[in-house]
């Protein structure tokens, strides 16, 4: 049936019913993963993964609301408003979802770096009073109605892209086993430079790169090690791979893990174990859970004695070493595993006096409920405009994007990667600025943007800009090949958002421009336009 340009209707119907049997094809397909797998066909099983956990989802936590009501713990409203708003978020994309799950991600996202802290009666709620952790839900709720309203709204004036991809086509053609190979090269490739750096071999690289270029190089071996475990555990998830393949995949794993915090660091591993995570959640329709609870227990069993362990080893200015000795990182691990053990046993490990008072107060005994505890900035930001009376910031962070997306090769005198950081932290009063340069507190995308709006308008603010960006998004990759230069922008802003609750925007917007800069020169040489529709003879 063919529309006039008035007749809207009709095309608005038309448009609805085309969307769901595309939905319905992607949802059937038996053999997901192939040569002309598309990020759609993807979005299709990370629908019905879903659609599977939302109804346990919601019966659990209303089950913990009545509980953290009944026992009159504090902040019994505030978790209800923002489980109401983490599933009707989760049920509004599942009416209309065609690719990229960035809305769901950030919805739970938020459950667990804000719902978690009262669930687990963190001693936080306590310090500041109830009417303040019911602002925080409130807080949360609008952000997530806004960005669910937003999000719905773009996915009606916004089409998916045509089927044309710039595909790694040598790979493609192979299918599966191209998945599986080009992952386990990347992983290959990521974890021997990893290991020749530890060994000191690389310094010849280093000392010949300009300078601000090996900052460039990091990334592009963080990029390349998270897009080869995120290929690799589709083939895992999806049963692909072979028993030897698993075996290899999983001491690569535990290799890149222990080069990676080895100084101590350990939002590098937790980016990659989430990435594994989203892999063999999106490619099997389960949640890996037992994959996630042995992650969760050895990241947080390390965070427990890292505090220690940084005091014991980097120098003065509070700066990890150049790095860690590969042939060393056994005896390493036995006195991290010492140190936290002992920390989990006496509840008390021993701590070095630490060089500035904003760094023991920011890392003292943190476990990683605190790492992911974001409430505390929310109720921070809310404290300390309405108790102590400090003025908003009206944008002042957001306007730091544009120059700090400048290369520093260019300009190297350019504001420091965490500016936005910076000014909320001294603006608040929540550290002053020689303290800085010792530690960043995080803050998080909803604590900023109340920061700059104040209530409501702030929530507004970012739930609205970040809904029309997922729905543009998820339009425009829906129709992509997996294995595709798309494809691996794809993975790369999945990751971004997936470590994004304790950035602000112009850290968010500044580490994803740079990885998307680096995954474009890395694949550019290897790809070629392609049409993704497969011919009517081929098996796919």
């Amino acid at each position: 049936m063919k529309c006039s340009r008035n007749d809207w209707r009709c095309c608005f119907a038309n448009e609805v019913a085309l969307r769901k049997v595309t939905l319905l094809m992607r949802a059937t397909d038996p053999d997901p993963l192939g040569r002309y797998t598309a990020i759609g066909a993807l979005g299709a099983k990370a629908k019905i993964a879903v659609q599977k956990i939302l109804l346990p989802l919601t019966v659990a936590l209303a089950g913990e609301s009545m509980i953290l009501l009944f026992t009159g713990k504090p902040g019994a409203g505030a978790f209800m408003l923002m489980s109401a708003g983490t599933c009707a978020t989760l049920k509004v994309w599942c009416s209309d979802a065609l690719g990229l799950p960035l809305l769901p991600l950030m919805a739970i996202q938020g459950l667990i770096i804000y719902g978690i802290p009262i669930a687990v009666g963190h001693e936080v709620i306590l310090t500041y009073p109830p009417e303040f952790v019911w602002e925080a839900g409130v807080e949360v709720l609008i952000f997530n109605v806004a960005m669910a309203v937003a999000w719905k709204f773009g996915m009606r004036i916004f089409h998916p892209s045509p089927a044309m991809s710039y595909a790694l086509h040598e790979f493609s053609k192979a299918g599966i086993k191209g998945w599986s190979r080009l992952g386990f090269g990347m992983l290959a490739a990521a974890t021997a430079f990893q290991i020749m750096q530890s060994l000191n071999l690389t310094d010849a690289i280093n000392n010949a790169l300009p300078s601000g270029a090996s900052s460039i190089l990091a990334a592009l071996v963080s990029v390349v090690s998270a897009c080869g475990f995120f290929l690799v555990s589709m083939t895992i998830g999806g049963r692909e791979a072979s028993v030897v393949a698993k075996a290899a995949f999983w001491c690569l794993l535990i290799v890149n893990a222990m080069i990676s915090a080895s100084e101590f660091l350990l939002y590098g591993v937790a980016a990659n174990l989430i990435t594994i995570a989203i892999g063999f959640f999106w490619s099997s329709c389960r949640v890996p859970w037992r994959y996630l609870i042995v992650a969760m227990l050895c990241l947080s069993f390390l965070n427990t004695g890292k505090t220690t362990m940084r005091e014991r080893y980097w120098n003065n200015d509070y700066e990890p070493p150049s790095n860690q000795s590969f042939d060393k990182l056994p005896s390493l691990y036995a006195e991290w595993i010492g140190v936290s053990y002992n920390a989990i046993l006496e509840n008390n490990a021993e701590q070095a006096p630490s060089p500035t008072q904003a760094i023991t107060t920011a890392n003292k005994n943190q476990t990683l409920l605190d790492r992911i505890d974001n409430l505390q900035n929310m109720l921070f930001v809310i404290d300390a405009t309405k108790t102590e009376h400090v003025s908003f910031l009206h944008g002042a962070t957001y306007s730091l994007i544009p120059p700090l997306l400048v290369p520093r090769v260019l300009w190297p005198d350019k504001p420091r990667s965490h500016e936005g950081q910076i000014i909320l932290n001294v603006h608040f009063g929540r550290q002053d600025l020689n303290s800085t340069f010792a530690t960043y507190i995080a803050w998080g995308l909803l604590a900023e943007a109340y920061g700059n709006f104040g209530p409501v308008i702030g929530s507004v603010f970012i739930g609205v800009f970040l809904g029309v960006v997922f729905a543009w998004i998820e339009n425009l990759t829906a129709r992509k090949l997996v294995m595709s230069m798309e494809g691996f922008l794809s993975i790369s802003l999945l990751m971004n958002l997936m470590n994004s609750f304790e950035m602000v925007a112009s850290v968010l917007v500044t580490s994803i421009f740079q990885s998307f800069v680096i995954v474009v020169a890395a694949s550019a040489p290897f790809v070629r336009r392609t049409n993704n529709r497969p011919p009517v003879s081929s098996d796919g």
